[in-house]
This record gives C-alpha cells, sequence and structure tokens, in this order.
C-alpha cells in the first residue's frame, strides 16, 4: 500500500471525527442571525430580543445582520446562500416563507426545499391604521372612502410581495374598494411615512405600531387576530366586522439553510425553546400581545404547508399577477432604504 493510499485511509475517519466533534461543540464561535427587513421593524423587534436569550444560553455572541429589501426575499436568498453549519441563521416570517414564492414565481429560493426549518418563535398580530388626525374613524370609513376614490387612498405595506402587501389584495377584493398601493423596504421607512402624514392608511405588526397607538398618535381601525386583544380592547377584529379570511395574525419562525445537520437542528431546537421560554423574551412578545408559539421542525413545515396553500387561494382569487410584483421591487418606494 502506498503511503498517500494509507494517509488517505487513516484521515478520513481522523477529519470525520473531527467535523462530529467541532459539531458537538456547536457554536464555537459568533453566529449571524439575518433578519430580512430593516433594523426597527417587526422582525427586527423579535429579532434582538432572541439574539439576546441565545447567546445567552451558547456563551457566544448572536449577531443580527438586517438584510432588507423585496418584501423580504433578500434576506432569505443570504440565508439560501450560507454554508449549512448553524452559523448563518435567518429570521423567517410569513413574507419570506409563504406570500413572496407564491407571489413572485422567479423567487430565487424554495421555501420548504432551499431552508431547515428550525422552530416558530411568536404568533404576532398586526393592525390597520390612521393618524389619530385622520378623518377616517373607522374601517368601513375606509372602505367607504376607497370606493368613492379608486386609487385614491393611499395604503402602506412593508414590500411587494410581503404578506401585508398579498393581505391588502384580498383584504380589497373582499370590500370592493380599490387602494393605492404604496410599498416600502420594511416597516421602519413605512412608519416614519405614516407618522408624516405622507399616507392614508397603513397594516402593520403591533410591534411597530403599538408604541404609536398607546401614545395617541395614531388610530387602530382594525386587528387582525381571531379575537380581540387585551392591550386594545376597543379595537375590532377583521373578522367581526365582516372580513374573516383576513383576520388570521401572523407568526415568526427560525430557519437555517438546507442541509443542516440533524445534530446541530436538535441544537438549535432546544435553544431556541429555552429562549423564547425566557423572562425577557415573554416579557418582549406581551407588550405587543404576540403569543410564544415554539414547535418542532415538522410541525413548522406543516405550517409553512397550509399557509402556502392559503395564500395560493388569496392570490388566485384576487388575481395578482406575478410579473406587477418583480417590476414593483425594481421601484420600490423612494423613502425605503436597507
Amino acid at each position: 500500500m502506498s503511503l498517500n493510499r494509507r494517509q488517505l485511509l487513516f484521515a478520513a475517519p481522523a477529519a470525520l471525527t473531527g467535523r462530529l466533534a467541532a459539531r458537538a461543540r456547536y457554536p464555537e464561535r459568533p453566529v449571524t442571525l439575518v433578519d430580512p427587513f430593516t433594523a426597527g421593524s417587526s422582525t427586527d423587534y423579535f429579532s434582538r430580543v432572541l439574539a439576546t436569550e441565545m447567546g445567552k444560553l451558547w456563551g457566544q455572541p448572536v449577531v443580527v445582520e438586517n438584510k432588507a429589501g423585496g418584501g423580504g426575499s433578500v434576506g432569505a436568498e443570504t440565508v439560501v446562500r450560507a454554508a449549512p453549519d448553524g452559523y448563518v441563521l435567518g429570521m423567517a416570517s410569513v413574507s419570506t416563507l409563504v406570500s413572496n414564492p407564491v407571489l413572485n414565481r422567479m423567487q430565487h429560493y424554495d421555501p420548504l426545499a432551499d431552508f431547515t426549518l428550525i422552530s416558530t418563535l411568536v404568533t404576532v398580530p398586526s393592525a390597520t391604521v390612521v393618524l389619530a388626525s385622520s378623518p377616517l374613524k373607522t374601517l368601513d370609513d375606509l372602505v367607504k372612502a376607497a370606493r368613492a376614490r379608486p386609487g385614491g387612498v393611499s395604503f402602506a405595506s412593508p414590500g411587494v410581495g410581503s404578506a401585508g402587501h398579498v393581505l391588502l389584495e384580498h383584504f380589497s377584493h373582499l370590500a370592493g374598494a380599490k387602494f393605492n398601493h404604496v410599498p416600502y423596504r420594511g416597516g421602519g421607512p413605512l412608519q416614519t411615512e405614516l407618522l408624516g402624514g405622507q399616507i392614508d392608511a397603513a397594516s402593520e405588526n403591533l410591534p411597530l405600531l403599538m408604541p404609536h397607538i398607546q401614545s395617541g398618535r395614531l388610530r387602530v381601525l382594525a386587528v387582525r387576530d381571531l379575537q380581540r386583544l387585551s392591550q386594545l380592547p376597543e379595537a375590532p377584529t377583521f373578522k367581526e366586522l365582516g372580513y374573516e379570511p383576513v383576520s388570521q395574525p401572523l407568526w415568526f419562525g427560525l430557519v437555517g439553510p438546507a442541509g443542516l445537520p440533524r445534530d446541530v437542528v436538535q441544537r438549535l431546537c432546544d435553544a431556541t425553546h429555552q429562549a423564547v421560554r425566557a423572562p425577557g423574551f415573554r416579557q418582549q412578545a406581551e407588550r405587543v400581545a404576540a403569543t410564544v408559539s415554539s414547535g418542532t421542525p415538522e410541525q413548522f413545515r406543516a405550517q409553512v404547508g397550509r399557509w402556502l396553500d392559503q395564500y395560493e387561494v388569496m392570490v388566485r382569487t384576487t388575481r395578482m399577477r406575478p410579473e406587477r410584483a418583480e417590476r414593483a421591487n425594481d421601484s420600490i418606494h423612494a423613502s425605503g432604504t436597507g
């Protein structure tokens, strides 16, 4: 036997043992958590506290990196391209795993094949809001204004292809009203122009809106949840106002690139479940009426599959055209940055 062949025979098991040992010590260095929206957005609200709690558990920093654009697709693609070693993870949302893939057939990733789905994190209500000084007092007022001036009432979403965009189109269809959709690169820029009076109405998740609702700067017209929230008892749900198909709250989860080793996935699941049960995470969730909803990778995959089916129906019903979404991503609202 030649020396080179002998070296290879002994080196292969040694290399495998080394990789297994490294995985057993995972994580040995800082982990990056890619957030697909801007700093200050609703996903960012939970990314920061999740990173803090997981960093405490591991004794290693978890660094949040915001990669906004394309209704969440830019950040999602960053995770897809990462090495499957557990050192690049992603904050996932209905926008990244459901609405964007359904709406945009030119998307560069498959939500079920190109990610390792690790665990859901929280269920998050959202709300349709206007400035407190707006003449629109109710959701019915908003609908009537849009019917009276088709395309004349501006309604913002966090981006083309986002869950907010698809839900707005479905709501418009159900209400028989035509809005002027104004997409932004995430909730931060949306919030700035909403508060500045540049847009008439917007729907966003409560982590972004709650401080301004509580301060009295924003008025809630309807909440996207299946029942009224204890934090906003006066705000009706879309369901009770006759729009049940768009009343379901959204959710966030943790993902990695496809091909993560099973032992790394298990370590990530265990750490995630501990992190979301930590007092710091639970307190942050309660402040914005969110509900902790961790689960297994299999449960997460099943949930994404159900939602993909639901959003396929919405897109067909409203006749949203994917090619319109692609063009709009190239001319996203100028104020959106990130």
